[in-house]
């Protein structure tokens, strides 16, 4: 079968053009061809046509090889050019090779035309595909930028002053940016919801629903008195936004600082928790309905209020916590999340925030963050 190829040859002597093409010819190429000798000719034939390569007598009566190449860079065109001379002098040569030539071959020595242009076509090749796979990491790390300047745009600047509640709140992105969340709402009756929330996938896409859903929960939020009713409500308008690809997960709980208690809801979030003054787990606040996205018309209840003692520290994270990862493929997991908040249960909620993130940073031994880390941390004072 026949190969095509597309060659500009620039050439003054018709039996030179019909040698070049007869050879190309018995190596099983079916050329389609155009050949110029001044440079207006060839600034044509480069405008009408893209060209797989193009070959070039060194000296002609009215252009020669270096203006032709001269051609090709203000056109900006990367097409393998190969010089094909009766007579070139080394020095000669090695300028036209400066000056872009991949290779000169002599017109006596045809034999090596078709190797050096299937050498030339295999490197364009690679060159082409070298450049697209750069031009998509471009775009991707502008996405990743965008993705990551609306995050931090919508993160909260400070934690709330609600006492008798101590709250701490930080998200640490990965170098691919996810799409976590986290934010406090004021709710009715003085109560303050607190959210920690992860959008499937990366970029600026996953940022986009997380603004969203951040939207519509501050909206209907703000005077309500149940989170299950909220989170149905939410749910419902975000399903009609969300392709099958993309959820999210989200655990609003709502502090009540005049009884000193908790309630929750969770659209498929991971586990988070609540530790008593001496580190016991008292209570897991597990998922209570699926997450938000997938079905638009799903009822979330809310849980039954959980007493906050004086002493109890809430931590509400998302994944990027438990999975992280160590050079040795172990996860973080539950168990080091826990040991880490019962070494620090003394402590200030910053600062088993802040231990959290330095336990993860040390365990995954400084390799990069493969998901964004996210905690939350509530401590009742007396």
């Amino acid at each position: 079968m026949s190969k095509p190829l597309r060659i500009l040859i620039v050439e003054d002597s018709e039996n030179d053009t019909l040698l070049l093409l007869n050879e190309l010819r018995r190596a099983g190429y079916n050329p389609t061809f155009e050949r110029v000798d001044d440079a207006a000719a060839m600034r044509a034939a480069l405008d009408r046509q893209n060209w797989d390569i193009v070959v070039a007598d060194f000296s002609m009566p009215q252009f020669n090889a270096l203006d032709a190449l001269e051609l090709l860079k203000k056109g900006g065109l990367d097409v393998p050019f190969i010089i094909v001379s009766g007579t070139i002098g080394e020095e000669l040569a090695v300028t036209a090779m400066k000056n872009g030539a991949q290779d000169y071959i002599m017109k006596g020595n045809l034999t090596r035309l078709v190797p050096a242009v299937e050498r030339e076509l295999r490197d364009a090749a690679d060159r082409r595909q070298r450049r697209r796979a750069e031009d998509k990491l471009r775009v991707n790390q502008e996405e990743f930028r965008v993705a990551h300047e609306i995050q931090q745009r919508l993160f909260p600047k400070a934690p709330p002053d609600l006492w008798p509640f101590d709250i701490a709140g930080a998200s640490y992105p990965a170098e691919a940016t996810g799409g976590d969340y986290f934010d406090y709402v004021p709710m009715a009756n003085g109560c303050l919801g607190v959210v920690v929330a992860d959008v499937t996938g990366h970029g600026v896409g996953a940022a986009l629903l997380m603004a969203e859903t951040r939207a519509y929960l501050r909206t209907m939020a703000v005077n309500a008195t149940d989170v299950g009713e909220t989170l149905t409500r939410i749910n419902g308008v975000l399903a009609e936004d969300v392709d099958v690809e993309r959820f999210v997960t989200l655990l609003l709980a709502k502090l009540d600082p005049q009884s000193q208690s908790l309630v929750y809801t969770s659209a498929g979030h991971p586990t988070g928790y609540v530790l008593g003054a001496a580190g016991e787990v008292k209570a897991l606040l597990n998922r209570t309905g699926v997450p938000l996205g997938v079905p638009p018309r799903v009822p979330y209840a809310a849980s039954p209020a959980i007493p906050l003692a004086p002493g109890d520290t809430v931590l509400l994270l998302t994944d990027g916590i438990e999975e992280a990862s160590s050079p040795r493929n172990d996860f973080f997991g539950v168990q080091r999340i826990l040991d880490v908040a019962r070494g620090h249960i003394q402590k200030t909620a910053r600062e088993i925030l802040e231990a959290l993130y330095d336990a993860v940073w040390a365990f995954s031994e400084g390799q990069p963050q493969q998901d964004d880390l996210t905690v939350v941390v509530v401590k009742a004072n007396a």
